[in-house]
């Protein structure tokens, strides 16, 4: 086997272990290249070639693939899925403060439209404020 060849192996493995440790696409894009240019090397002797190959598909993965992937994946952060759903107050919850705990967590909450919730009364989450939950009295 020639050199560019093992190269051009090693390339595409290393970036897909690198990528199962870090999921961002990228090196993802890299070992795809990797492998078509390792596909020109066995039938080229040019290294020339072969690099213009490895960026054409670089390019090509990395615009086209990678976000076809992204888009597979969830858009929002953990705590906007939150919004919508239900839990119970922790403590009582006014305009200015107040706390659930979901699944384990305290969350600082503060009720909209000034509306005053009991401890124990279920809330819905509408939407969140910086860092602190901003919920309704569920009917």
């Amino acid at each position: 086997m020639r050199d560019q060849t093992i190269f051009w192996i090693i390339i595409s493995i290393v970036s897909f272990i690198i990528e199962l440790l870090t999921p961002t696409f990228f090196f993802l894009s890299i070992a795809f290249a990797g492998i078509f240019a390792w596909l020109v090397s066995l039938i080229s002797n040019s290294i020339i070639i072969e690099i213009v190959v490895f960026l054409v598909f670089f390019f090509i993965f990395f615009y086209f693939l990678r976000p076809v992937l992204y888009k597979n994946k969830k858009d929002k952060f953990n705590s906007e899925l939150l919004i919508g759903q239900s839990f119970y107050a922790n403590a009582d919850i006014d305009d200015k403060q107040g706390t659930i705990i979901i699944n384990g967590s305290l969350w600082q909450a503060r009720s909209e439209n000034s509306q005053f919730i009991n401890k124990g009364e279920k809330v819905s989450i509408v939407r969140i404020d910086g860092n602190k939950l901003i919920v309704t009295k569920e009917i």
